[in-house]
C-alpha cells in the first residue's frame, strides 16, 4: 500500500508532516483548482495516489499541531508517496 505525506518545509512547523485530512463526512478532498466548486470527494484514503498522479491537490492537515490543523491543499509536486 502507498500513502502520501507532506512535509512542511519552513517556518516555525519546520517539518511537520501533514497527512490526508479526513473530512466530517468520512471524505477526502482533491482537486486541480484551489476552488471549492472542483472539489473531488474520494472515499478511500488508497485511492488518493492516484488522483494525485492524475495532476489533483489533495487537502492535508495535521491535528497535533495547532498551525496545521486546518487543511491547506498540497500541490502534486509537494507529496511524498512512500510504501506502508
Amino acid at each position: 500500500m502507498r500513502k502520501l505525506r507532506y512535509v512542511v518545509k519552513r517556518g516555525r512547523s519546520a517539518g511537520t508532516v501533514l497527512t490526508p485530512h479526513l473530512h466530517e463526512d468520512n471524505h477526502y478532498v482533491v482537486s486541480l483548482t484551489r476552488y471549492e466548486k472542483d472539489y473531488q470527494r474520494v472515499k478511500d484514503e488508497y485511492a488518493l495516489p492516484e488522483w494525485v498522479s492524475k495532476g489533483y491537490s489533495v487537502r492535508m492537515s495535521n491535528p497535533s499541531v495547532k498551525s496545521h490543523r486546518s487543511p491547506s491543499l498540497i500541490t502534486p509536486g509537494s507529496i511524498e508517496l512512500y510504501d506502508v
